[in-house]
């Protein structure tokens, strides 16, 4: 048995493959960059072509800069987008751009599905979630719909598990997990397998979907190709892993009920633990299985939490990139040194981060979009920043009061995401949702649950809880600081105040 396990984890801008060993210690890491494209205003599309070879040349410069021998890599997992719609034909070709997670022209068909087919508390107590145009359901039945043609030749509507999977040499067949079929909204999520309902409801044909399983089986190897591209050795293990966030909540550790997760990355969402399939009496939050572990997590999302930052450094922090190119600083510091000098509640400024409009939220509402509220003369960029900043965490803050209106007890939160790299981001949150915040050893989760997905499938660890107990490890934690509630709370109650007067007001 090898020494290492290889940890993949395909995100919306990029991707870093990162090499673990057994412990859960971070060997090395590379990270590749790709685009997203916007040919309509709330479309948003990716390639392929520019996917793939980010993800090979990663994988190759990891093992060299760990300077790793590649037949000591037991095996690999890939952590992926979900609610994704791909079709490939029957030699394995897409036939199409990705539509990506964000793109919301599915929007029309949530009133043309939910009332005419079945109504939407049937379609929740099915499918584990409202109905919602980031989830996959309403772009394949557009594409259905208006690319008939291509619809006719496609033999798999493919998402990023079962598509990388087999670009990195699985021939056997399309395989999927749990938590990325449920992002399709056609999985009966209390039974862990496609609903059979659905698929007749909205005439879709499951046999053009990929095969879900509940586990985390060995699919395949690397093939020669592959190999000569990446570095790995010809016959390496290929394990079905996760959608990322599930990746990076296992990667936190969230194997039990009451564990929480919070992933503050391009995604932001809020994940619990549950010993049972209930649903939120208030038909918002998401309940779907926790894969891999035969339980299952109730989660609330935004669609653009840590993107939102990112939008506000291309967008507005020219300066701090050029300084940081001369100074080799990271321009996020930079932004952050100035965020450190304003109060918290930046000076009355409300941001809220509604880029992609709101997910699976409480205020779930594909309209809704981003608001900077209360600029005066007198406003300064670095308040700008801190209302940015501020506002991402009031959006997760409101996850949080919804799922605890929904009855879920949570008493501390395991962290993860980009978002973790920020000390004075980190205690904020703390701050924000008044419990223990706890960072862990990596920022890479999302890796690190597929590597550990990887270790389980290949027999590296026995279960999935001797992965966490052997792999996870708290780093830091930030107890809330009770000085800073008050001026929180403003916050939270201007953010709610803005969102519903312009909610009730029929701004969207």
């Amino acid at each position: 048995m090898g020494h290492y396990l290889l940890g993949i984890d395909e995100g919306t801008t990029g991707c870093r493959a990162c090499i673990f060993d057994f412990e859960g210690r971070l060997v090395s890491s590379d990270y590749r960059e790709y685009p997203c494209y916007y040919p309509k205003p709330g479309w948003v599309e990716q390639k392929a072509e520019d996917i793939t070879p980010a993800l090979y040349a990663s994988v190759k410069v990891a093992i060299a800069k760990g300077q790793v021998d590649p037949g000591e890599i037991e095996a690999l997992g890939i952590s992926t987008q979900a609610c994704v719609a791909g079709p490939v034909d029957k030699d394995g070709k897409l036939l199409r751009s990705f539509i990506g997670w964000q793109d919301l022209r599915g929007v029309p068909y949530i009133e043309k599905l939910i009332g005419k087919h079945l109504s939407g508390p049937d379609y929740y107590a099915i499918a584990g979630a409202p109905m919602n145009p980031i989830f996959g359901i309403t772009k394949i039945v557009w594409f259905r719909d208006n690319e008939p043609e291509l619809y006719e030749r496609t033999a798999v509507v493919s998402n990023h598990q079962d598509y990388f999977l087999r670009a990195f040499g699985v021939d056997s067949g399309y395989y999927t997990d749990l938590s990325s079929a449920s992002r399709t909204g056609l999985l009966d999520v209390d039974n862990h397998r496609w609903s059979e309902r659905l698929f007749q409801e909205f005439e879709l044909d499951v046999d053009k979907f990929p095969t879900v399983v509940p586990d985390n089986p060995v699919v395949g190897t690397v093939s020669r190709s592959v190999a000569e591209q990446t570095g790995l050795k010809e016959g390496t293990k290929i394990v079905v892993a996760a959608h990322d966030q599930n990746c990076s909540t296992f990667g936190c550790g969230l194997v039990d009920a009451g564990t929480a997760s919070l992933v503050l990355g391009t995604y932001g969402s809020l994940y619990v633990g549950l010993d049972r399939p209930v649903r939120d009496p208030n038909g918002v939050l998401i309940v779907k299985g926790n894969h891999g572990l035969g339980n299952w997590t109730i989660e609330g999302a935004a669609s653009a939490a840590a993107s939102s930052y990112r939008w506000f450094r291309d967008t507005f922090a020219g300066v701090e990139v050029a300084a940081g190119k001369l100074l080799d600083r990271d321009p996020y510091d930079l932004i952050n040194d100035q965020v450190a000098g304003v109060a918290p509640g930046a000076s009355g400024l409300t941001f809220l981060p509604l880029l992609q409009g709101a997910s699976n939220g409480p205020r779930a509402n594909p309209y809704a979009r981003g608001v900077l509220y209360g600029i005066t003369l007198g406003t300064t960029h670095a308040e700008v920043a801190r209302s940015v900043m501020e506002g991402v965490t009031l959006e997760m803050r409101d996850i949080l009061e919804a799922q605890r209106r929904a009855g879920v007890k949570i008493t501390s939160i395991h962290l993860t995401g980009g978002g973790t790299k920020s000390r004075l981001w980190n205690q904020m949150q703390a701050d924000m949702y008044k419990v223990p915040v706890h960072v862990l050893q990596t920022s890479e989760t999302g890796a690190l649950g597929a590597a550990m997905y990887a270790g389980v499938g290949a027999g590296v660890y026995s279960s999935h809880r001797q992965a966490v107990a052997t792999a996870v490890h708290v780093e830091e934690t930030y107890e809330p600081a009770p000085k800073s509630f008050a001026g929180y709370d403003e916050a939270y109650e201007r953010w709610v105040s803005v969102y519903t007067a312009l909610h009730e007001g029929q701004v969207f």
